[in-house]
């Protein structure tokens, strides 16, 4: 999901919400990672670690071929002036899909030790943006305008800013005896609604290779290639329901953005098992660098009025801009218990720093870097898991958690995922069955005004849920 810190009714731009949208990867993989919580960074033997721990490619045996649908669901209820909404998106997709190739290692007479040397190569999903969001509520303090006439006051107005559509669309106006701009409903009294619905998705294409030393030590490597789209398309307005104003009526803001980009990294891993029932393991993701960061966007005012005042509809130009993002890099430490041959009890510990997130070039970006660094914080994630067989049968549960990325409490985004799955292994095949639940909440600023009056913000609460199946193939 996005995170709000940031999200205002103005003109999209590149700005700190992206750098973290972008940088908080969710990891989706096999039904069997995600029903265990994601706590896979010790066990291995399975194509998801491609994109975590790549030394549990390692522990592959034998070749493997195996993909993951999934039905996905992003719910958010929110609360604003008191008032209660919520909406909610579908949406179907493949969560991974890849192939493992072992092989017995080259010169075993010379190096016995070595024994196995695995290739994988496919796809994982990293995150889902497919969500909808509904706000409104009555607002007897401010208006989106205000915001707008205390910016014009201040800097001006700039060509195709939000500003200068407004003045056209006379939603604001420029008095020159007094030199300064001016709007209607200064003070609120409007009922404000606004709509957001996003879609989209990160996935990473991986190329992978590890190696098994005397089934004690296993070491991998992945070479990420993530690429994403990102659609946001979002609909604001302000209504005079109590008819306090003798011209202005309603205002309507329309806004689209579309980002899209593909990138690199690198990720290394180590797994030790120096007891049969105890596995550890450490992993490395450097930072993932998009190099062709490009967003299009366009926004457009119908203004609606009584009296002599005309209605108007003005639009911006499409608007393009090239850029480049650096996410931080990313540590998980691992441990595994193995019981016997009928359970496993796993845990990773992440930890990121979004403070390291970087726009590029550094001299168009420098406020926006400030701002991510005095805004976001160091994240901890820990995920647990946990399985237990029956025979060919598995059950499955997991639970992750995962601090705010935000500093100094400015926002929560706080997570917690539960999950929970089943499957069924033979010698050649395998099928499971998943279902994952998270929840956050976070506040929503719709506009920040600069006069130092409270901000307009709504609580939200987000829910995603994802039914997952997994088929595979052994050979």
């Amino acid at each position: 999901m996005g995170f709000l810190l940031f999200a205002t009714v103005m003109v999209f731009g590149q700005n700190a919400t992206d750098a973290l949208r972008y940088s908080s990867v969710n990891y989706f993989g096999t039904t069997r990672f995600m029903s265990m919580g994601g706590a896979f960074g010790a066990v291995g033997a399975d194509f998801s670690v491609l994109s975590t721990n790549p030394a549990g490619l390692g522990l592959y045996k034998s070749s493997e071929v195996t993909f993951t649908p999934l039905i996905y669901q992003g719910q958010t209820k929110s609360s604003y002036w008191a008032n209660k909404t919520e909406d909610e998106r579908y949406n179907f997709a493949f969560s991974n899909m890849g192939a493992v190739l072992t092989f017995q290692f080259p010169g075993q007479l010379e190096t016995p030790h070595w024994r196995y040397v695995q290739f994988g190569f496919g796809v994982n999903r990293l995150l889902d943006f497919h969500n909808r969001i509904m706000i409104e509520g009555f607002n007897n303090d401010n208006s989106l305008l205000t915001s707008y006439v205390e910016y014009a006051n201040q800097y001006g107005i700039e060509r195709n800013s939000p500003e200068e559509l407004a003045e056209r669309a006379n939603l604001i106006f420029y008095d020159e005896a007094t030199q300064r701009y001016y709007c209607d409903m200064p003070d609120g009294g409007v009922l404000q609604r606004k709509s957001i619905s996003t879609e989209g998705s990160m996935n990473e294409v991986v190329l992978s290779a590890a190696a098994n030393y005397a089934d004690k030590l296993y070491v991998g490597l992945t070479f990420g290639f993530p690429y994403f789209r990102y659609y946001e398309s979002s609909l604001y307005s302000e209504k005079d329901i109590e008819d306090r104003n003798e011209f202005f009526r309603s205002f309507t803001l329309r806004q689209q953005l579309e980002t899209t980009s593909t990138g690199f990294n690198l990720k290394a891993g180590v797994i030790v098992r120096p007891l049969d029932w105890l596995r550890l393991g450490v992993a490395y993701h450097s930072p993932m660098f998009f190099t062709d960061m490009n967003d299009v966007w366009d926004s457009y005012i119908e203004s609606y009025f009584d009296k002599e005042v005309p209605n108007k509809t003005v639009g911006s130009p499409l608007g393009e801009f090239e850029y480049e993002l650096t996410t931080p890099m990313k540590v998980i430490g691992s441990v595994a218990f193995q019981i016997g041959k009928i359970g496993l009890i796993s845990a990773d510990y992440q930890f990121v720093d979004y403070r390291d997130a970087r726009l590029h070039p550094t001299g168009d970006f420098a406020d926006v870097n400030d701002v991510i660094q005095s805004s976001y914080t160091s994240q901890n994630i820990i995920r647990v898991g946990t399985e237990w067989r029956f025979g060919p049968f598995s059950v499955r549960g997991g639970y992750g958690f995962y601090s705010s990325p935000f500093d100094n409490n400015i926002n929560d985004g706080e997570r917690k995922s539960g999950s929970l799955g089943v499957g069924y292994r033979s010698d050649n095949f395998f099928v499971d069955l998943g279902f994952v639940q998270t929840k956050s909440s976070e506040k929503y600023y719709l506009y920040d005004p600069m006069n130092g009056d409270p901000s307009p913000a709504a609580n939200t609460d987000f829910t995603g849920n994802s039914l997952l199946m997994t088929l595979g193939f052994k050979f």
